[in-house]
């Protein structure tokens, strides 16, 4: 059993396309928390959950396909990183396909199990109707003494399945519970409701480097973003120091967003690898990569702080990258832009001041952004990213008082006074901090309408002088005091 672990863990396996997927977000109680599609291979990476809504919690894993991935340049990949899920967990539920019945590939999976030794429960999935579970009787010559039939699509026979799965772990969470008290005088499972359990869950972690939760200083969502095949999933493995993401050359490797947890320097991140977003117009409507550029939204727009990854391979930045850390910009994310793939340039005094030139030209609107260079395959100053990834999240909840906030743009005014508007001048009336994350400020005046772009870009750069705000946009409104009519927000 995994020592990491605080609660009992339960891992999906079985062949490909036979709905380890649905049955995993049946259990977690949530639509769509894996990517599932009615084809073979779209889960290839592990996927956690920590699953508190039943009498008993658990973790959950999703894993690819033991057998039947058809692209074979990753099926031992994927096979490794389910078998390594199967290791580290306390209970197997391995899936088979109920609607068609025996499979040659059900075989080797049951073997396989056998050889691990994990105890395991045997369902069969689309069982919908009766004419399929007496379908899924079949599977009895695979010489299993129990197979549950049910149907995660409808969330039918699951309570039979939870049945079964309490009284394979109640031994299990007895243990767990015993060694925490005798190593640390407490019980690992609170008795004071969801709430406590879902504390003691926030404890778990999925890779090797402990968590180190520390009072007062919040845990940063950091995600991961890029084109496809610039290195995101070797980035996070080095991160991790354990093979967490299946990597390839093949782009599209990672189709789902991928949470993974770390601590450093007592700081606790969680890192969110995500698929490579390529142009829309070349993204097919109902696919599996479709999909998989939703969940990236998502986990943008969940994020504290975004991680741009560059192919410095690939030469000066393209308009998708453009596109892609436009996306950060406009959701007022951090913003950290590293240039991935480093080892591979020649290397001469000028070559990297000229890279961070080309990358401050085409990302013009977000100048403020820290850029980084690594190498994810040597490791070299991955870590540093993290030091960086602190420093600007830091930097987005900085708040300045109203005093100062008035100070700054008196000053401003009264050094570069805005063009007067049908001969009276436009006025400073009042100016604070309204928000962080990203900063943004409000300033009232007369006319608020008479203030154009460059003028904004020169109190943003005045702002900045004084607090450079560090990987964060600093935003303007400017609003008129007597009224919300006629107000003119400017975000840039």
């Amino acid at each position: 059993m995994n020592e990491r672990l605080s609660l009992p863990t339960v891992c999906i396996v079985g062949r490909t396309n036979v709905g380890k997927s649905t049955l995993f977000n049946a259990l977690v109680g949530r639509r769509k928390v894996a990517v599932v599609k009615d084809q073979p291979g779209v889960t290839r990476d592990r996927y956690y959950e920590v699953v508190t809504r039943f009498d008993f919690p658990f973790t959950l894993i999703d894993t690819g396909a033991l057998v039947g991935e058809e692209d074979i340049a990753l099926h031992e990949s994927v096979r490794a990183q389910s078998e390594l899920a199967i290791k580290q967990s306390d209970l197997c539920i391995v899936v088979f396909d109920g609607l068609h019945g025996l499979h040659p590939l059900d075989s080797e999976v049951v073997d396989l199990i056998r050889q691990i030794g994990k105890p395991a429960i045997y369902v069969a999935n689309k069982c919908e109707k009766p004419s399929s579970a007496l379908t899924a009787t079949e599977l009895y010559g695979l010489g299993l003494n129990e197979i549950i039939p049910l149907s995660a699509a409808h969330r039918r026979g699951i309570r039979d399945l939870l049945s079964r799965m309490a009284e394979v772990l109640a031994p299990v969470e007895l243990s767990l519970a015993n060694s925490h008290q005798d190593a640390d005088g407490f019980d690992p499972i609170p008795e004071d409701g969801d709430d406590a359990i879902e504390e003691q869950a926030d404890d778990f972690q999925e890779s090797d480097q402990q968590p180190v939760e520390s009072e007062g200083l919040e845990r940063i969502n950091l995600a991961i973003i890029g084109k496809p095949n610039v290195g995101k999933s070797t980035f996070v493995n080095t991160l991790l120091g354990e093979e967490r993401m299946i990597t390839s050359p093949i782009a599209g490797t990672t189709r789902d967003s991928i949470r993974n947890d770390l601590a450093r320097n007592g700081r606790s991140f969680e890192i969110v690898d995500t698929a490579g977003l390529r142009k829309k117009a070349g993204v097919k409507d109902n696919s599996v990569e479709r999909f998989s550029n939703i969940r990236t939204l998502r986990s943008l727009a969940q994020s504290d702080v975004a991680v741009f990854l560059l192919d410095a391979s690939e030469g000066v930045p393209t308009e998708q990258d453009a596109r892609i850390v436009g996306l950060a910009h406009e959701k007022g994310k951090s913003l950290v832009i590293v240039v991935n793939k480093w080892d591979l340039i020649e290397k001469n005094p000028r070559i990297a001041e000229a890279y961070r030139i080309a990358i401050r030209s085409v990302f013009k609107f977000a100048a403020y952004a820290p850029v980084v260079f690594v190498s994810a395959r040597t490791g070299q100053r991955c870590l540093s990213v993290l030091d960086t990834v602190v420093e600007v999240f830091e930097a987005s909840k900085k708040r300045l008082s109203t005093a100062e906030v008035n100070r700054i743009f008196t000053d401003a005014f009264n050094s570069k006074p805005p063009p007067v508007y049908r001969g009276v001048p436009i006025k400073l009336l009042y100016a604070t901090q309204v928000t962080t994350k990203p900063p943004t400020f409000t300033i009232f005046v007369n006319h608020p309408e008479r203030l154009r772009f460059n003028y904004e870009r020169y109190l943003k750069n005045t702002v900045r002088k004084l607090h450079p705000f560090p990987g964060n946009d600093v935003r303007i409104l400017f609003r008129r005091r007597s009224g919300i009519n006629n107000d003119r927000r400017r975000a840039a």
